[in-house]
């Protein structure tokens, strides 16, 4: 049976998340920066890489996978070209210093690529593209880990779920934004079905057996989103991510990695400075007649309304901005729990 949900809203969230990462070794600034990107997957309803994670970083951060104090530096600059150590600091942190040093680029020479080296679990990919956007740059934004995804033919891990995301900014509303794994799923959509106490579709995860299977509990291997189409694009991702920094991480783990390893990733971000191509005001007035021309579009039975990218996160951001975040029970227990360890008091 599927658990209750309890509601909390935005503020107070992020206040308590604040603490609980400002308890573990954070900075305020640092604390503040990763709790506002895990509150607004929640508030978009990207709830498996929202505060859900919050338990396993904790976890991370005392055996010293995440660095809580990191010394994150510039490599490398040279023209549009960007190359940061991460040095395992929280993504939050270090992919937003990577899109400001791409805009940075961008607004000098037109268009910026950042690569940054070890940086851990990036969470929602399209906060870090969104941020181009509302600064008027094309944002594109994707990162790399260890396999944890099948390849066509195989039965085991073999390629990463690697997600990618493109922010485009638009003259009326919020830009738009596509954002997605190369998984069916994220595995943090099977950890909230495992929550919740529900069973998963079939087509979403394979158990040790290499056999398809409706027990999140029981996922060994993710698959691939369309098949070999998933699979290539996380496969290219992979070579224009960690291979382009000499920092592979699947082809020395594919013995040897499992799903919750969580080893150092990779992460690239690209801004694209629009007037470098053509006049900026016109190009935020065709983005928005061309979604305006598809949304006005002849409907399918049953469709009320024709949803743009990023629409849909909007609106649900509108409501929970409005209701409070909804968050289940069996979650709130693992995070109210694991707050209280680090000596943070839960809100509620």
């Amino acid at each position: 049976m599927a658990q209750e949900s309890l509601r909390i809203g935005k503020t107070e969230l992020t206040d308590f998340v604040t603490s609980i990462f400002t308890a573990v070794g954070l900075t305020r600034e640092h604390a503040g920066e990763w709790a506002k990107m895990l509150v607004w997957a929640n508030l978009r309803g990207t709830d498996s890489h929202g505060i859900i994670r919050i338990p396993r970083y904790i976890d991370l951060v005392n055996a010293k996978s995440i660095n809580p104090a990191p010394n994150i530096r510039i490599e490398k600059k040279d023209g549009a070209a960007v190359v940061i150590e991460a040095d395992r600091a929280p993504s939050a942190v270090a992919m937003t210093m990577a899109m400001n040093e791409a805009m940075d680029c961008a607004r000098k020479v037109h268009v910026g690529m950042c690569a940054a080296r070890h940086i851990t679990h990036t969470g929602a990919i399209g906060y870090f593209a969104l941020q181009a956007a509302e600064a008027g740059f094309i944002g594109i934004a994707t990162s790399a880990s260890g396999p944890m995804m099948a390849y066509p033919g195989t039965r085991v891990a073999a390629v990463s779920s690697n997600p990618i995301a493109f922010a485009v900014p638009r003259r009326n509303g919020r830009p738009y934004l596509l954002d997605f794994s190369t998984g069916v799923v994220a595995n943090g959509k099977i950890m909230g079905a495992a929550d919740r106490g529900e069973k998963i579709p079939l087509g979403w995860g394979l158990d040790k057996d290499g056999k398809d299977t409706t027990d999140p509990k029981a996922v060994e291997t993710l698959l691939p989103l369309g098949g070999a189409k998933g699979a290539g694009l996380s496969f290219m991702i992979e070579c224009l991510t960690s291979l382009l920094l000499n920092e592979s991480r699947v082809a020395p783990d594919l013995e040897s990695w499992a799903i919750g390893d969580d080893p150092f990733l990779n992460g690239t971000v690209i801004a694209i400075d629009i007037g470098g191509f053509g006049n900026p005001d016109r190009f935020a007035a065709e983005a928005e007649r061309l979604g305006t021309a598809i949304a006005g579009l002849a409907r399918a039975e049953g469709v009320a309304r024709i949803m743009l990218p990023g629409e849909r996160g909007d609106a649900i951001r509108a409501e929970r901005e409005a209701n409070g975040i909804p968050i289940p029970k069996g979650t709130w227990q693992r995070i109210a729990k694991a707050a209280q360890t680090v000596g943070v008091t839960p809100p509620m």
